[in-house]
């Protein structure tokens, strides 16, 4: 069974990233600059990548 999940940062969107975590798996990929992230758990709002 697959744990963990290695994606190219054009297939980082957040719908596919979402589905990867819901299905409780580990995944790496690099994330543009233009991305925006929250790994507060919805705590903060999302930020720009620096």
């Amino acid at each position: 069974m697959v744990k963990t999940v290695l994606i190219d940062s054009w297939y980082a969107t957040k719908r596919l990233i979402a589905l990867i975590d819901n299905l409780g798996k580990i995944y790496y990929c690099p994330l543009k600059k233009n991305r925006l992230v929250d790994d507060s758990g919805g705590v903060k709002k999302y930020q720009k990548l620096e």
